[in-house]
């Protein structure tokens, strides 16, 4: 083998080896939650969320029907075969109130593999809303990475 073609193939296997070790996450999924707050409801609304990927990172904004008054505690996130699971309990509701609200929230859910991932929500006890992502629309990535960029499947 002559230098240049063993110089080529050395570059080649540390750059694999480079791009491999990106791809995979650093750690164990590391959540962030907030809480946006709660707003009165004017119409009937289905709980939604709205997932955003950059890289190893999904952010997802959620609206959840409440009772005005409830608030969102422990949240968590979980990678469960093709889903990133988001789910937390709701507070009692305050005694005698009826009055439906929007909560809103954000998870940002760090570490996660780039593969394709379904974004499952529950907040309280009814079933998850789930949404796929897709590849950005009109985007035009530096590289052939489709990570850079996931939206909510319409």
């Amino acid at each position: 083998m002559s230098k240049t073609t063993s110089f080529s193939f050395g570059v080649a296997v540390v750059m694999s080896a480079a791009y491999a070790v990106a791809d995979t996450p650093t750690g164990p999924v590391k959540l962030t939650f907030r809480d946006i707050g709660a707003e009165a409801q004017m119409s009937a609304f289905r709980d939604k969320i709205s997932p955003y990927r950059a890289e190893d990172i999904v952010i997802a904004i959620s609206k959840d029907t409440v009772i005005c008054g409830q608030k969102a505690t422990h949240a968590t996130a979980a990678v469960m075969g093709d889903q990133l699971v988001l789910r937390y309990e709701l507070t009692p509701a305050p005694s005698g109130t009826t009055t439906k609200c929007t909560l809103r929230s954000e998870f940002k859910v760090e570490n996660l593999p780039h593969r394709d991932l379904v974004v499952s929500f529950s907040g309280g006890p009814e079933p998850a809303t789930t949404v796929s992502m897709q590849k950005c629309p009109n985007y035009n990535p530096k590289t052939d990475d489709v990570w850079e960029c996931l939206v909510p499947k319409k």
